[in-house]
């Protein structure tokens, strides 16, 4: 990774106005944006917490649980 030295990057980008721009920029969520980021997490989440719960499962069925 790629770092700056604190005064090479005072030197690139001015802390307080970048601060400023960033603070002003507030995104606008379309009608089903949440419903599709909801959807997406489970996408995402879902099979990982199956193949945890299944891996769990088979330890404790191998361990004599």
């Amino acid at each position: 990774m790629f770092f700056l030295h604190k005064r090479k990057f005072s030197k690139l980008v001015d802390e307080k106005e970048a601060i400023k721009s960033f603070n002003e920029v507030k995104p606008e969520l379309e009608k089903n944006d949440l419903k599709a980021m909801i959807i997406a997490a489970l996408i995402v989440f879902i099979p990982v917490i199956l193949v945890i719960t299944a891996v769990m499962f088979l330890a404790s069925w191998l361990l004599g649980g």
